[in-house]
């Protein structure tokens, strides 16, 4: 199963494209690219290109901002299948939307793929380039971050950027659903906070994406 993840950026960060494919309950990371300062128009004939040349299952497409454009020119312009719009929450308690993909919750997911590094269950190819340096380091960086009022969220602080690390997220949003063998995991995508805890039960259940059902495959619910 290969999955990109894009993150279209704003105006201080780059355009995000990463490839994933996972496979013997892995994830493994196949490729990252960056744009900066590119017309949006002229990257997403570029994305148009890898597709041709190296097709992915899915295409995960943050709408937040500029992102609704990207998804539709992917879609509509350029006949790219399986483009899904996916907008990013800091929490997200609806589980009918998660399931869909329509909606990622972007404080779980960190915790998901922090679960998934500790465990070594993300690789990195073994021959790097710059982007996947890049990727690397904002991995590095990333953090959590607590508002004045409370409330908890997770990015680059200050003027770094995250925008490799946002692709990468929304890839394994998707192929998450893809992984059987989840032992050592909690269950589930968990509502985090600064109480957050590993053990607890699984509050969601099961969901079948609906994305999922168009390739007639098996989906195992992390």
């Amino acid at each position: 199963m290969r999955i990109a993840g894009i993150d279209s950026g704003k105006r201080r960060d780059s355009f995000a494209f990463c490839g994933i494919e996972v496979k013997n309950d892995n994830i493994y990371i196949t490729g990252v690219k960056t744009w900066l300062g590119r017309n949006y128009m002229e990257v997403e004939k570029l994305i148009s290109d890898i597709h041709d040349r190296t097709p992915f299952n899915f295409y995960c497409v943050e709408i937040n901002n500029t992102g609704e454009q990207v998804f539709e020119e992917l879609k509509y312009r350029y006949k790219i299948p399986n483009v899904i719009p996916t907008f990013t929450s800091a929490n997200v308690k609806d589980q009918s939307k998660i399931n869909s993909g329509k909606v990622m919750p972007k404080n779980q997911m960190t915790m998901w793929l922090a679960r998934m590094f500790q465990n070594n269950r993300i690789k990195f190819p073994k021959k790097s380039n710059k982007h996947v340096d890049e990727l690397k380091r904002q991995i590095s960086i990333f953090s959590e971050v607590i508002t004045e009022s409370g409330s908890v969220s997770y990015r680059a602080e200050g003027q770094e950027h995250d925008d490799t690390v946002m692709a990468l997220m929304l890839a394994c949003f998707i192929g998450r659903h893809y992984i059987k063998n989840n032992e050592g995991f909690s269950q589930g995508l968990q509502i985090t906070s600064r109480k957050f805890d590993q053990g607890q039960e699984d509050i969601y259940g099961t969901g079948v994406p609906s994305y999922a059902e168009s390739l007639h495959r098996e989906v195992f619910t992390p």
